[in-house]
């Protein structure tokens, strides 16, 4: 019977070594699955704040171009004659009469646009009075902001120190066939 004795503690000390081995290896895999976790939540967390600092940086741009559109003039354009407008224009931004001329030139059909266009040219009569630069540059932003179908084709200038001895400007308008 000693030995029958000493059979079953040897089979119950493997057993228990087998379970500890179990032990080991499920406890070495939970904390593996531990780990990967944690480092996946922390991957997620990484991108979350990646996408908000995107989102960001997307929403300044748009928030821009919407603040930029509500102070436009309203879009609708007026029927009233180019050469007309121009005229207007160059009034409103105070450019002397006597050194501004429009001429109409040549059609053209561009595809399926029909482009008009026009040369503006302001030439100054003396040295004591070169054309400003300021009333240029607002003649050009009235122009191209409150006529939206007319773009400016080419700019010349001729510098007489720190203003325009010339300007030569070419507007173009474009409407569809």
């Amino acid at each position: 019977m000693a030995k029958e004795v000493e059979g079953n503690a040897g089979s119950s000390t493997v057993v228990i070594a087998i379970s500890a081995l179990l032990a080991l290896g499920a406890a070495g895999v939970v904390y593996y699955f531990h780990d990967a976790a944690a480092k996946a939540e922390e991957t997620l967390e990484t991108a979350k704040g990646e996408y908000r600092k995107m989102a960001d940086r997307m929403k300044k741009p748009v928030e821009e171009y919407l603040r930029s559109r509500k102070n436009r003039p309203d879009t609708k354009e007026s029927s009233e004659d180019m050469m007309t407008f121009l005229d207007r224009k160059a009034r409103e931004s105070q450019i002397p009469p006597g050194i501004f001329n429009i001429a109409k030139n040549a059609n053209a059909a561009i595809g399926a646009w029909n482009e008009t266009s026009y040369t503006v040219t302001l030439q100054s009569g003396a040295k004591e009075s070169p054309v400003k630069k300021i009333p240029v540059v607002d003649f050009l932003r009235r122009v191209e902001t409150e006529r939206r179908s007319a773009k400016t084709k080419s700019l010349q200038l001729a510098y007489a120190g720190d203003d325009f001895k010339s300007v030569v400007i070419t507007f173009s308008q474009f409407q569809p066939k």
